[in-house]
């Protein structure tokens, strides 16, 4: 993992209220993360790809053009996907994160990683 992907996916981690973030390719393989240690990130990276693909699928069999992003909230907190050139950026968050700053760091860490890929 380059250093400057490292950097990026510490720099969303250090977001209050972010467990933490992971940049995986399309069928699966991590190109970098800054999980914590209680997550999986083989596992991450399993659910991750088949949840781009049921996206995917879902905007285009609905005509709703290419997919950009997805949230999912949960009891216990938020998972952020973003898709960046055929990657998808994941977040993992707390309940209580908030979504306006996340966003934000986001936007800007997708153009920093597309420039990179």
């Amino acid at each position: 993992m380059s250093d400057n992907l490292s950097g990026v996916l510490e720099s969303l981690k250090a977001i209050k209220g972010v467990h933490g973030a992971a940049l995986i390719e399309k069928f699966g393989l991590i190109k970098g993360s800054a999980l914590p240690g209680w997550v999986d990130p083989e596992a991450v990276a399993a659910m991750v790809t088949l949840i781009l693909k049921a996206s995917q699928r879902a905007t285009k069999e609905l005509e709703q053009g290419k997919f950009n992003n997805a949230i999912i909230e949960s009891e216990n907190g938020k998972i952020l996907f973003t898709e960046i050139k055929g990657n998808v950026l994941c977040i993992i968050t707390t309940v209580d994160a908030k979504l306006g700053i996340i966003n934000l760091k986001l936007d800007a860490a997708s153009k920093t990683i597309a420039a990179q890929i």
